[in-house]
């Protein structure tokens, strides 16, 4: 008899400490904080990874048309652009470094210019140059999406695949080709000095600086 009232105590006080540790772990969970978010992860896709990857000899360019082919040209207009707008601030960056005049050259030698004439020609010129040498950039890699409405998003990635040192060598023989050559003396135009000097601006932006 003894036994049986054992057994059924330690029954009981087993099934108490069960309904218990269940009740406790009930009521932690219920206390829980439900975490909410309306926030929308967004990521890269590959044509700006592979520019972020080498931004000095790549660009980036994004468009949008219900036709594929127009978006697409639209996307590498601008990555052109992009491209062109970059390399022109170094070039720009180089020539004015230099110190020896012929970042103002507009090819106008004979006409009396104000500095700001000067500036917006220097800036014009710069872009011509750089307009010119992106022309070798080619589309290495393409990404599209179709919205719901039927509208294409691409994406175009460039490249110029011979490299920093062969874009500094291509900039520094535009600006050799423009300047008649009385005018490189006056100058003291020296095409290797200049070319390192576009070379090392390309390759502080490489660098992050």
């Amino acid at each position: 008899m003894k036994k049986s009232y054992l057994k059924v105590a330690v029954m009981a006080v087993f099934a108490g400490v069960m309904i218990t540790g269940c009740g406790s772990k009930k009521v932690a969970h219920s206390n829980l904080p439900v975490a909410k978010s309306d926030a929308k992860v967004v990521t890269s896709n590959i044509c700006e990874e592979l520019q972020e990857e080498e931004p000095v000899i790549r660009a980036v360019g994004k468009g949008s048309h219900f036709k594929e082919q127009t978006a697409k040209n639209i996307a590498e207009t601008q990555a052109r652009a992009q491209f062109a707008r970059a390399l022109a601030s170094k070039i720009k960056t180089a020539t004015s470094e230099d110190a020896v005049g012929y970042d103002i050259y507009s090819g106008d030698v004979a006409s009396g210019n104000s500095v700001s004439d000067q500036g917006a020609k220097s800036n014009d010129f710069a872009q011509s140059i750089a307009s010119e040498v992106i022309r070798n950039a080619v589309v290495i890699k393409t990404y599209k999406e179709l919205r719901p409405n039927n509208m294409y998003d691409i994406w175009v990635c460039l490249e110029y695949k011979a490299g920093v040192a062969e874009i500094a060598s291509s900039v520094a023989k535009k600006v050799q080709q423009r300047i008649p050559d009385e005018q490189k003396m006056k100058m003291n135009f020296e095409f290797d000095q200049y070319r390192k000097r576009v070379e090392a601006e390309l390759e502080k932006s490489q660098q992050g600086e």
